[in-house]
């Protein structure tokens, strides 16, 4: 009898880790050179720190849907005005592939959807409020902008007390 599992009975995720294995590191390093590359190659010129702002292409992909299906006039940013912003759809697609490929892919329900939708258009929405996603408002504190270091500042002191807050929950 042989030491060698025969591949057909292995678990989607065992045979995932016998193929070719990149790390997030070197998919991240891949992909934003390729969108730079693409940026150059399609000459796009975004605002400054907008190239991967999920709140904002969000935003606009949403937005620029229900002009161009309803006729509405809802802002979105210059860079997005003759075709929509993917980035978010990108994600969520790039992010169900990789799952399902690893193996890890599986359907859960949030034990209160309700809840979980509300917190999540609430943190969309703080998000624009505060000019962006948390890259954006590094970058925009890391160039001195006032509104990028006191979004950032906030963000920081949000997350202090939320992992608190999950502390005292976890431990009571």
């Amino acid at each position: 009898m042989s030491n060698r599992r025969d591949p057909e009975l292995l678990e989607p995720s065992e045979k995932a880790r016998r193929g070719v294995r990149v790390t997030g590191l070197q998919a991240g390093v891949v992909m934003a050179i390729a969108a730079v590359a693409a940026g150059a190659f399609f000459m796009v010129r975004p605002p400054e720190a907008y190239g991967i702002c999920m709140s904002c292409h969000g935003r606009d992909l949403v937005n620029w849907l229900t002009n161009n299906l309803l006729g509405t006039e809802l802002t979105v940013a210059r860079v997005s005005l003759l075709f929509p912003l993917l980035t978010t759809a990108g994600v969520v697609i790039g992010a169900a592939v990789t799952a399902v490929v690893s193996g890890e892919f599986r359907w859960r329900m949030p034990d209160k959807p309700l809840k979980s939708f509300l917190l999540g258009v609430l943190v969309m929405n703080l998000a624009l409020l505060a000019a962006g996603c948390s890259i954006r408002l590094l970058l925009r504190a890391s160039a001195g902008d006032p509104l990028g270091l006191a979004g950032f500042g906030a963000m920081v002191v949000g997350v202090i007390l939320a992992t608190l807050w999950l502390r005292w929950r976890a431990l009571r």
